[in-house]
């Protein structure tokens, strides 16, 4: 066995080896200086085991996280919880631009592609001989609307000639029905003037039409942000469109020898738009402002209300979207316009027509009513029709109702059984009753 100062010799000679090694290794990367002293060795390897000793916190903590999660929650519902904060969170995201962008997905003035800048002139070969022209009028707030005005030139348009000692009130007047159209939430107008174009021909070539003593004018209205009408679309603008679209159709046909009769035609939501511009229209004060005579109303697939259409689109209950309606920002409620027109009728009007109406007054009539379903509508609920012809029944309302067979949304009129049942309630309002009989009290 050696001595004990060989063994310390030895573990002296060791370590000098090893530092030696260390030296060398650190002084092989770094060019010799007069400046180099071993603690300059150590402030080098000193960031990289910080660097290392961070990354290795960090996969500790990650690692930690992970293992809380996998802890409270056992590794075979991780998967479905997953997917079902997915499915939430896409069911948020939808409804809130349901909500917000609302008006963009009811009033669909980019559909289709540039409907906004087509003109009449693209469609006039398809119109012949209905000759379409446009006009330029302003809402009651101001904003410009634009209106579609067709008819079929006759050559005996002119009016009788009347006699030196003929007096006014024994002249013959004529008769001009014009048709107010209120379309759709889609599209232009230009691109339904061939559909109108079609119900003008099929009224001339009607038996009971007679060109020489009644003329026949489609009136189309374009709703602000639609075609070439300035402004956005909301109800509340909408609205007004409809009241200014009704006093110009007063002011323009009306004269002392002419006996004007208007027809209000409404498809989808413009069914919806027509008859709450009547309503408003009835029970407007009047004040030194041509009262037109409403004739009738035809509800073309009418949609019951904004609300119904939502849940019919939505009709599951476990989807979170037909829960929407109380952030409804345009509602469109046919039945409680039918309503408010029966309420004008009785006399229960608002405070300040009370004088005009009369509480005690005999019923006020009311003009007919044409609902026109399609078998085969794939927009409006089948269940539309049905609550809109039993709301008017229950109210006094004379309602007619045509089922057009094997039609679409937008076919009934296009079907010869819809255009039929059309032009038939046109003659059977306007020729029915003689003239004074037709004129309404003002409202």
């Amino acid at each position: 066995m050696p001595p004990q100062w060989m063994q310390k010799c030895a573990q002296r000679a060791s370590l000098s080896l090893a530092g030696g090694t260390c030296i060398r290794s650190t002084l092989r990367f770094h060019p010799p200086s007069h400046h180099i002293h071993t603690s300059h060795g150590a402030t080098r390897i000193r960031p990289a085991l910080h660097t290392h000793l961070r990354q290795t916190l960090r996969r500790s903590t990650r690692q930690q996280s992970c293992s809380l999660f996998t802890d409270a929650i056992p590794p075979i519902l991780v998967p479905p919880l997953i997917f079902t904060g997915l499915l939430l969170s896409l069911w948020a995201w939808k409804c809130f631009w349901i909500v917000v962008m609302q008006e963009k997905l009811l009033y669909l003035t980019w559909l289709p592609p540039f409907a906004r800048s087509e003109k009449i002139a693209d469609y006039q070969a398809e119109c012949k001989p209905v000759v379409w022209e446009g006009h330029q009028i302003r809402s009651r707030d101001g904003t410009k609307l634009s209106i579609c005005e067709g008819h079929i030139p006759t050559k005996n348009r002119n009016l009788p000639v009347r006699s030196s000692n003929e007096q006014p009130e024994t002249q013959a007047r004529r008769k001009l029905v014009v048709i107010c159209y209120f379309q759709g939430n889609g599209g232009s107008t230009p691109m339904r003037l061939p559909l109108l174009s079609q119900i003008l021909r099929a009224i001339h070539a009607a038996p009971q039409s007679s060109p020489t003593d009644t003329s026949y004018i489609i009136a189309a209205l374009s709703y602000r942000g639609f075609w070439t009408s300035s402004g956005r679309p909301t109800q509340h603008g909408i609205e007004l469109d409809t009241q200014a679209f009704l006093d110009w159709v007063a002011e323009t046909y009306s004269t002392p020898d002419t006996n004007l009769q208007i027809i209000l035609w409404g498809h989808s939501l413009g069914s919806s738009i027509a008859t709450t511009g009547l309503a408003t229209y009835l029970a407007r004060p009047r004040d030194n402002v041509s009262v037109a005579s409403i004739s009738g109303v035809i509800l073309e697939a009418p949609a019951s209300s904004v609300k119904d259409m939502l849940i019919s689109l939505y009709p599951q209950k476990w989807l979170p979207y037909r829960y929407l309606w109380p952030f409804l920002r345009s509602h469109w409620d046919s039945s409680l316009a039918v309503e408010r027109m029966a309420q004008w009728r009785d006399g229960r009007v608002a405070s300040g027509h009370e004088d005009e109406v009369g509480m005690g007054s005999e019923r006020l009539s009311l003009p007919p009513v044409l609902i026109l379903s399609a078998e085969k509508d794939e927009v409006v609920p089948a269940h539309a029709a049905d609550e809109l012809e039993r709301v008017g029944r229950r109210l006094g309302l004379v309602v007619t109702r045509k089922h057009v067979a094997g039609a679409l949304h937008t076919e009934a009129p296009v079907k010869a059984d819809g255009r039929k049942a059309m032009v038939d309630f046109l003659f059977q309002c306007t020729c029915s009753a003689p003239a004074s009989d037709k004129e309404r009290p003002q409202g």
